[in-house]
């Protein structure tokens, strides 16, 4: 949270613009596309999957905006089977490469589902005492049940 020193009120943080986010995804992904390419054979396609995969999945786990993420997921599998399965960009290509990008998908969602979960853990990561104490100096009265009680209106 920022806090305006000016005004003295807490000012709201705006998002990243998603433009932003799928620019970074991108560039994860041809990274990964050029690491994967100089690290594995073009006949090993389950270590360049592998690589694609976890990348787009930490990618997910990592950013707000679920449209970029489907962006970014998107062009990881095109660029899967354009450049690392076939060659020169082709998405025609005879074969299972298609089959292959599902994974890219698969990482995605699971990213998106381990950010989710964490979501939900950061709502409970107080420490919530198990029992209340009164604050030492303070009586503890019981309120009146009565409905003519002392303090009727």
């Amino acid at each position: 949270m920022v806090v305006d020193r000016d005004q003295g009120i807490p000012a709201v943080a705006e998002p990243t613009p998603i433009g932003f986010s799928v620019a970074r995804g991108a560039a994860l992904v041809v990274g990964a596309a050029l690491l994967a390419a100089a690290a594995f054979a073009p006949t090993e396609l389950a270590g360049r999957i592998l690589l694609m995969a976890v990348v787009v999945g930490a990618y997910a786990a990592v950013v707000v905006d679920l449209r970029a993420v489907a962006a970014v997921a998107a062009l990881a599998a095109a660029t899967f089977v354009g450049f690392l399965a076939y060659r020169y960009g082709d998405l025609t290509g005879g074969g299972n490469a298609w089959s292959y990008a599902v994974l890219i998908g698969l990482a995605a969602a699971l990213g998106r589902g381990y950010r989710y979960v964490r979501s939900i853990n950061a709502d409970h990561d107080e420490a919530v005492p198990l029992v209340r104490q009164p604050v030492p100096g303070s009586s503890v009265v019981a309120p009146d049940d009565a409905p003519r009680g002392p303090r009727a209106a």
